[in-house]
């Protein structure tokens, strides 16, 4: 829906996350912003101390579902549907502005990758909802954001542009009203579809019912690309995932079809995707502190710089999926100083995501998370249980 007033009740700027910067169809000029250039990060005072509520609203979430589920999940991106192993190849001759970071040599490295679904309540696989990939690469060396001496890169996205959580006070407000409604999604809905901005607000129940295998991504937020900043996406490659772009999952699915539908895909295909990245050129139509504003991908276009390949494998292997839902943490904020996350929302979710980390291995008994250096510390594969269930409307389902 559209919104009829066109203003963020917390900061007063225009609030529609659909706005464009109005390209007529050509790229811009190619005029880069550098990441500590004067306006792409604005602090407040106050800042601090929200995103801090914010954290407590996700930890009471993280409870909420262990009392349901008992066991505690992650406080979002808590559904898996499915883990795999690939390669993460950098292209060769790469234009300078490009040619930055973990980019600026070609290479190929070992990585890992998650699927997930995001809400931090779950929800049934055949309804519109926010999905998103977690990918961890290997061997990337460089100076790193926390000092750490794992040689890894960490990257997430989600199946839309822009962000509901635009920063921390609407991220608060948003959560408020999910733990007040937390048994009735209908009245949380509908209290978001009144929002002032409420065409970001109620954007991701109104995403299309796809396969995640033929899903665009993208990190919504920008980061340090070396001396410049980009926002990043990454896209279906291959002729059967491009295939499948407009395949809509009907109503009356089973509830676990995406991850079962996932596995078969990954166990019968070659899975493709390319990396790219869409340069900062111009802050006032690409704002870096308020996620909701789309970046125009006419003017300001998505450039590939990577490319991502998964060989015939099964994705739903217990031993990966339970280790990568329990024992490691994939975090925007591990990896290169180069790629530091920018903005106000990634600010928020270097304090959210850790304290969601620290809660679910404290409640699930364990005393620290593990980092992963290279595949030859992923867990062995095993078989997958199969069993009938008569009485559930689910895909034949891996334990």
């Amino acid at each position: 829906m559209s919104c009829p007033v066109m203003q963020n009740p917390n900061t007063g700027e225009k609030a529609n996350g659909t706005i464009k910067a109005g390209g007529q169809d050509r790229p811009a000029e190619g005029t880069y912003i550098s990441w500590d250039a004067p306006g792409v990060e604005t602090i407040p005072d106050d800042e601090a101390e929200k995103i801090k509520e914010v954290s407590a609203q996700f930890n009471r979430f993280q409870m909420m579902n262990f009392n349901e589920h008992h066991h505690c999940l992650r406080g979002t991106h808590l559904k898996t549907q499915g883990c795999v192993i690939g390669k993460f190849t950098v292209h060769a001759d790469l234009p300078p502005h490009l040619a930055q970071g973990m980019f600026a040599k070609p290479g190929s490295y070992d990585m890992i990758m998650r699927y997930s679904s995001l809400t931090p309540k779950l929800v049934p696989d055949n309804i519109p909802a926010p999905r998103g990939i977690g990918m961890k690469i290997f061997g990337v060396k460089g100076e790193k954001i926390w000092g750490e001496d794992k040689d890894t890169q960490d990257w997430t996205f989600n199946n839309y542009s822009v962000l509901e959580l635009r920063d921390p006070q609407t991220t608060y407000d948003i959560a408020d009203s999910l733990e007040k409604n937390w048994n009735d999604l209908a009245t949380f809905a509908k209290e978001q579809s009144e929002r002032v901005d409420a065409d970001v607000a109620t954007m991701g129940g109104q995403l299309p019912r796809q396969h995640m295998y033929a899903m665009p991504e993208y990190s919504q937020s920008a980061y340090r690309h070396g001396k410049n900043v980009a926002k990043y996406g990454v896209f279906p490659l291959g002729s059967e995932q491009k295939a499948a772009e407009n395949q809509v999952i009907p109503d009356d699915a089973p509830i676990n079809i995406i991850s079962q539908e996932l596995r078969n895909f990954h166990l019968n295909h070659k899975v493709t995707y390319s990396f790219c990245a869409q340069m900062l050129q111009n802050l006032e139509e690409q704002p870096v502190d308020d996620i909701g504003i789309e970046w125009d991908a006419k003017k300001y276009p998505f450039e590939q710089i990577a490319t991502i390949e998964f060989e015939p494998q099964d994705s739903w292997i217990p031993e990966f999926r339970v280790w990568w839902d329990d024992r490691i943490t994939v975090n925007s904020w591990h990896g290169l100083k180069e790629h530091t996350p920018l903005g106000s929302t990634n600010r928020m979710r270097r304090v959210v995501y850790a304290e969601s980390r620290k809660l679910r291995l404290r409640v699930n008994g364990f005393k620290d998370y593990i980092e992963p250096s290279a595949l030859s510390e992923i867990p062995v594969p095993g078989p997958v249980p199969q069993l009938e269930l008569p009485y559930q409307h689910a895909v034949k389902s891996g334990a």
